[in-house]
């Protein structure tokens, strides 16, 4: 059974563990949304009566008209929907929007109590900062979808793999640049006295998007992969899509932060004369790892 229970008993860097995390909706269908800030400049500020979102979970059946696997070995994958009001497990939510930044400090001004996790929007290319004091973090989600390498005639000659290497360069340092300057003055929490905060880190698209080192056969001794589905021997799969979703968790009242690194996968099966035969489709968790305060997964924004 998944369920709101599930996660709350569990905790969430252990429930993200074994069920990933794929579908994050409003309840009436669409994203919740409420933002204070300044569009034309970038900024966005979540509003201090909407910080607090209340979660429903469910398993996932269906992707994108994909029929997800449930077998035994097979992690179920879920759909976390989101509401304004209760009832639900009470979570701090962080939109995102294509070239914005979007901040929320984890301070419950709406006086719920008990706000004991924390989610962003996925990340398939934005880039995640957190900093401040381990009891009252500041998340920010920061998007440069339109922000490009500087064209010169020289990188005419330039394979594609380093033009889009440069392409990702210029994200990261326009992200960089708008996450030190956020808001009309340079924020100081960036310049702590030794020991009095942790450093702010960051979590880029290589974190999340890179090589995860998927292998068929230490997935089925992991038991995280099938050996066999209709019958049929699990011969091989096919990378179809990968994501990421950070999460936070308090305990004690520090907070940390976790990325669930994930895969969807085809399995399939080779048929007569080495045809493959597709048996089936599933999320996967691929690792689920710290990246703030300490840092396993990420680095320290310079």
């Amino acid at each position: 059974m998944v369920d709101n229970a599930k996660l709350v008993n569990l905790g969430g860097r252990d429930f993200m563990r074994l069920h990933p995390v794929v579908s994050l909706q409003g309840a009436d269908g669409g994203l919740v949304r409420d933002i204070k800030g300044s569009p034309q400049h970038a900024v966005g500020r979540v509003a201090s009566d909407c910080r607090v979102l209340y979660a429903n979970i469910a398993p996932l059946t269906v992707y994108m008209g994909l029929a997800l696997l449930h077998e035994a070995a097979s992690r179920k994958a879920v759909r976390m929907t989101l509401s304004m009001v209760g009832p639900g497990v009470p979570v701090f939510h962080l939109p995102y929007n294509n070239d914005q930044n979007f901040r929320v400090t984890l301070v419950d001004r709406q006086l719920v109590g008990n706000v004991d996790f924390f989610i962003t929007e996925f990340v398939d290319g934005c880039s995640i900062y957190v900093e401040g004091s381990s009891t009252a973090p500041t998340a920010y989600h920061i998007n440069a979808a339109n922000t490009f390498r500087q064209k010169k005639l020289k990188q005419f000659y330039w394979s594609d793999a380093r033009k889009r290497q440069a392409d990702w360069a210029a994200k990261y340092a326009r992200m960089d640049h708008r996450f030190r300057h956020d808001g009309p003055v340079v924020k100081s929490v960036h310049h702590p006295g030794p020991g009095l905060l942790p450093p702010p880190t960051k979590l880029e698209n290589h974190d999340y998007m890179g090589d995860l080192g998927l292998d068929l056969h230490a997935l089925q001794v992991g038991n995280k992969a099938p050996n066999q589905l209709a019958g049929q021997s699990v011969d091989g799969f096919e990378l179809m899509a990968q994501q990421g979703t950070v999460f936070g968790e308090r305990d004690g009242g520090n907070w940390k932060f976790f990325i669930q690194r994930r895969a969807l996968l085809r399995y399939l099966h080779l048929g007569v004369g080495g045809l493959p035969v597709s048996l089936g489709f599933q999320w996967l968790v691929a690792s689920v790892e710290q990246f703030w305060p300490t840092a396993k997964t990420g680095s320290v924004v310079p």
